[in-house]
């Protein structure tokens, strides 16, 4: 045989060996791996697992708190709303009850100074009258005096005069 072939066969004997070796070290490896750092690799994923689904948890109870308070927030909100048309509506309706009644008090009072100023202007008229008579009664002395040139006492001529008068005021209501 020729001598390269003995080395081919030789190397390839060499990388067998190298590829046994290989293989059992590999091998090794693995199961000194898997007894000491496989079952902690797997508590600590499995740890982390738990640590997140908690934490998922976690968030999905907060999630579910907030949306509730904000659920409660807008309740109180629409209460407020409420509340806010409900003091509206009855501080315009006391304004309307207030403004009625100073409307009403306001005619009350303009009524009770024009009945005021009727009777005032009643009494008026009637002193006026009163003062016209007199006047009247007076002329009418004088007149009937001049008139007979004759000379009543005075308490006589003033009952004829105011008798004529009242007689003249009769005829004419």
């Amino acid at each position: 045989m020729s001598p390269i072939l003995l080395v081919g066969a030789a190397g390839e004997l060499d990388i067998a060996a190298q590829v046994i070796t290989t293989v059992v070290t590999f091998l090794l490896v693995v199961l000194t791996l898997k007894m000491l750092a496989w079952k902690p690799a797997l508590s600590a994923i499995d740890e982390r697992r738990r640590q997140v689904a908690e934490q998922w948890a976690e968030i999905d109870s907060e999630k579910a708190r907030a949306e509730a308070l904000r659920k409660e927030y807008e309740e109180k909100l629409r209460h407020i709303d409420d509340e806010r048309r409900e003091i509206l509506n009855k501080a315009v309706d006391e304004g309307n009850r207030l403004s009625e009644s100073l409307v009403a008090k306001a005619r009350a009072e303009a009524e009770e100074i024009a009945e005021k100023s009727r009777l005032a202007l009643e009494l008026e008229v009637d002193k006026a009258r009163l003062q016209l008579r007199r006047e009247v009664v007076e002329l009418s002395l004088a007149a009937t005096g001049k008139l007979l040139d004759v000379t009543l006492d005075d308490p006589r001529h003033r009952q004829l005069v105011e008798s004529f008068v009242t007689d003249l005021q009769k005829r004419e209501a």
